[in-house]
């Protein structure tokens, strides 16, 4: 069992993790376990050659002696992701060297956390977005400071901490039906504290899950206390 006030191991965990995400990423298979069985639910069709390129941040921090990821919930407004729960992040702008630095940027600019004492471990597949021809590159970072938010007004309604048992737990899996412009939307979502995480999001933190997973499996120990939700990551 990890105690959940043992920095040591919750350290060995983000070194361990670091080292996966060096190596082969499960990709898109591990994204599909939650993509909705409708992608695109617009009504132009998105022209592939003009895909905007985009990242996001995962964010691992500790707070109640366990690891958390803050969500952005988006306001509501007439377009693509009104309402949404997202990551933190956006499309590259010109003064981006690079997409890490898109990523940093964003999250900077919408929960006010900067890059400062935020540690890179590495990136995940990129995923396309329909809806939005955007094309996302996930990155993943960890600080040992508890973050102090301070969300974009116009950008955030809501920032949403979830711990990331609850991300990984079996428990936390459901599907929502529902229609979206005229198209019948099946799609499987995250339940954290009653918010629906699902389409991109979703897919991108069902690859971090799969990673976490191979981490847990492979410390025999760990992944029987994480499967029984007793392990605090």
């Amino acid at each position: 069992m990890i105690e959940s006030n043992n920095v040591y191991m919750h350290d060995h965990f983000i070194n361990q993790l670091k080292e996966l995400l060096e190596g082969e990423l499960p990709g898109k298979k591990a994204q599909n376990k939650m993509s909705p069985n409708v992608r695109f639910t617009g009504k132009i069709i998105p022209n592939r050659d003009e895909i905007r390129e985009s990242s996001v941040l995962i964010l691992l921090y500790m707070k109640d002696n366990q690891l958390h990821i803050p969500f952005t919930q988006r306001p509501k407004y007439n377009g693509a992701h009104s309402g949404q729960i997202s990551l933190p992040g956006g499309k590259v702008e010109p003064q981006d060297k690079n997409l890490l630095e898109t990523a940093l940027r964003e999250t900077h600019e919408e929960i006010g956390v900067t890059s400062e004492n935020l540690q890179i471990l590495g990136s995940l597949t990129p995923t396309y977005i329909p809806n939005s021809n955007f094309n996302v590159t996930p990155y993943i970072a960890y600080t040992k400071e508890l973050p102090t938010f301070i969300p974009d007004s116009y950008e955030v309604e809501k920032i949403i901490e979830a711990p990331l048992n609850d991300l990984i737990s079996p428990k936390a899996l459901d599907i929502f039906i529902r229609t979206i412009n005229g198209h019948n939307i099946k799609a499987p979502y995250f339940n954290v504290d009653n918010h629906q995480i699902w389409g991109a999001t979703a897919m991108i933190i069902s690859e971090l899950k799969e990673i976490i997973n191979t981490l847990l499996d492979s410390n025999p120990l760990d992944s029987c206390n994480a499967h029984n939700d007793q392990v605090s990551l």
